[in-house]
């Protein structure tokens, strides 16, 4: 049995066995027999300090990886994978998460495994994971059309954005849907003023967001998008709520502010 953070491989060259080593793909290497495939894991129990470090508010949790994925009430597997730590000691293979999220494997001792925690509850991991996903920006559509508007005339704004979007996402093995909707948005009309609506506006003739610029100008005009009203459900089960909203920026875009010159027209 080869054991050990550089496998080695057996080779035969002209009859005779050689022994050739080969550098491990990732921090540590699984105990495998000879001419099987030799696993790897993302990180040592350094690694995973490491990127604690980085990100000292994230919840870091850890599942143990089984043979034969039976498992004790406590979640500890009857045959658990085994492998070699960075240190040359008896480990076991683990999945890795992030604020419940699956970030790769790693190969701990059974004092390493101490360095995480246990994983939150469902509910507090989707409520953190909320702000994380990627609820899209509103497009923004303004007439008149073409970049250009006029000035002291009402330019009408709106977006097509008003429907709720459903974002999957895995928490500790589970698969969770989490579903939000616009509730409301900013206008920013880029001459230094703005306004929130709870509507998403209307083509014209409706002026449900219309904006009057006093002067001519180049501006760059967006619309922010507020999500909420959300919930989330695990596995296909009930939906349950979710008590936070948040904002989305929306993509510049520009527009002229022109003065309408008269023009004489003859019968």
């Amino acid at each position: 049995m080869i054991v050990g953070t550089r496998a080695a491989a057996l080779a035969l060259l002209c009859g005779l066995v050689v022994l050739v080593e080969t550098p491990a793909a990732a921090q540590c290497g699984v105990q495998s027999e000879v001419g099987e495939v030799v696993e790897t894991c993302d990180y040592s129990s350094e690694g995973i300090e490491e990127e604690k470090s980085k990100d000292p508010t994230a919840k870091w949790s850890v599942r143990q990886i089984c043979k034969d994925d039976r498992r004790n009430p406590e979640g500890l597997c009857f045959n658990p994978d085994d492998c070699t730590t960075e240190a040359g000691e008896p480990g076991t293979r683990y999945t890795l998460f992030r604020d419940g999220q699956n970030v790769g494997t790693a190969c701990l001792s059974a004092g390493e495994a101490d360095i995480v925690d246990d994983p939150p509850p469902i509910r507090a991991l989707v409520i953190k994971a909320f702000e994380r996903l990627g609820w899209p920006a509103s497009d923004l559509v303004v007439q008149p059309p073409g970049g250009k508007t006029l000035v002291n005339l009402e330019s009408n704004f709106y977006t097509t954005n008003s429907t709720a979007t459903s974002i999957s996402v895995n928490l500790v093995e589970s698969n969770v849907v989490v579903s939000a909707r616009p509730i409301a948005y900013r206008w920013n009309f880029g001459d230094g003023t703005s306004m929130v609506t709870e509507t998403p506006g209307a083509p014209y003739p409706s002026l449900d967001v219309s904006h009057v610029y006093d002067q001519t100008d180049k501006v760059a005009v967006s619309v922010d998008t507020q999500y909420g009203d959300a919930s989330f459900a695990v596995n296909g089960g009930p939906p349950e709520a979710i008590p936070s909203t948040i904002w989305v920026a929306g993509t510049t875009q520009d527009l002229e502010v022109v003065e309408a010159v008269p023009q004489l027209v003859l019968e």
